[in-house]
């Protein structure tokens, strides 16, 4: 109990007693006001998400505002201006910088999710952020050995428990849509790990990285690459990092293709013991070397065997 005071209608001041949980409720009456606009004339229910979410949004707004929390009303300002606008907050969340999340399965809701917005700190209440259905989204497919997938864009991946889940592509990171991933309960399952690991793989490759085999076997990198529709011999990607080249071995093995042209067409051939005119035979076609001492090829030449063959050294 907090004993406090008051004045009546006397002038005399008059004792009160009152818990902490009233006293509390009296914060949080203050803070609905300053956040929701109360007294400017405007009318808005700004805390009100769904009917389920309707029982406790306005407590938890206005338990991020208790000073203990040290929330202002500027870092809820996106998600004000884009309270009817779901995409956004699922676009600033999952394309973000900075993403964080305060989340405890037991008090989920009233955890929020933390980003970066136009160089400043902002928030959205974890019962805010919207759900993705996963059934409506495209699949991860590739066509030909060439795998393209748009960028800043929502796909399904479907785990082994034969659930599908909402996957987000942004400049080569492909994985478990954070607004999702973030909030998800562990129920006991290994389809985070399972996912955690194909993403790995595919975000590297869609990033021109290597795979290590200390990071992903290449059992994993075979079944992850034969689910998405790559089969061994040449393949592409292509995730908002620019088109990457490589060949998929039967073992597993993964060759960076485009890592080495660029080697190729850096050496000089004549100053490591050739001769101009010698002529290389690189993935089927042949490349002779100039004068400069140089071959070239180009990742856009079009390959039909993974073997290399180098000429015989004069020297």
């Amino acid at each position: 109990m907090i004993n406090t005071a008051f004045t009546g209608a006397s002038g005399l001041r008059q004792p009160l007693l009152h818990t902490k949980k009233t006293n509390k409720l009296a914060r949080q009456r203050a803070a609905l006001q300053l956040l929701s606009g109360a007294g400017s004339g405007r009318s808005r229910d700004s805390f009100t998400i769904s009917s389920e979410a309707r029982k406790f949004s306005r407590e938890s707004i206005a338990a991020l505002v208790d000073k203990s929390a040290n929330v202002s009303a500027s870092e809820l300002s996106y998600y004000f201006a884009n309270y009817n606008n779901p995409s956004a907050i699922l676009d600033a969340i999952n394309f973000g910088e900075h993403v964080s999340c305060g989340y405890n399965p037991e008090f989920k809701d009233y955890g929020v999710m933390c980003f970066d917005y136009n160089g400043s700190s902002q928030i959205v209440p974890n019962y805010a952020v919207p759900k993705i259905n996963a059934n409506s989204l495209p699949g991860i497919h590739a066509e030909n050995n060439s795998l393209v997938l748009k960028n800043k864009s929502y796909y399904a991946w479907t785990a082994s428990n034969g659930s599908r889940y909402a996957w987000a592509v942004n400049n080569g990171m492909i994985g478990y849509a954070r607004s999702e991933s973030m909030l998800a309960e562990n129920n006991g399952t290994n389809y985070k790990s399972e996912m955690r690991k194909a993403s790995g793989i595919l975000a590297a490759l869609a990033q021109g990285e290597g795979l290590w085999d200390v990071l992903h076997s290449r059992k994993e990198v075979l079944a992850t690459c034969e689910k998405v529709g790559i089969k061994p011999g040449f393949f592409s990607i292509d995730a908002g990092a620019g088109k990457h080249t490589y060949i998929l071995q039967e073992t597993g093995a993964v060759i960076n293709v485009d890592n080495n042209i660029a080697r190729w067409n850096n050496i000089n051939w004549i100053g490591s013991g050739y001769k101009e005119g010698d002529t290389f035979s690189i993935y089927g076609n042949e490349y002779a070397i100039d004068s400069s001492g140089h071959i070239h090829v180009s990742v856009d030449d079009t390959f039909t065997s993974t073997e290399v063959k180098y000429p015989k050294r004069t020297m």
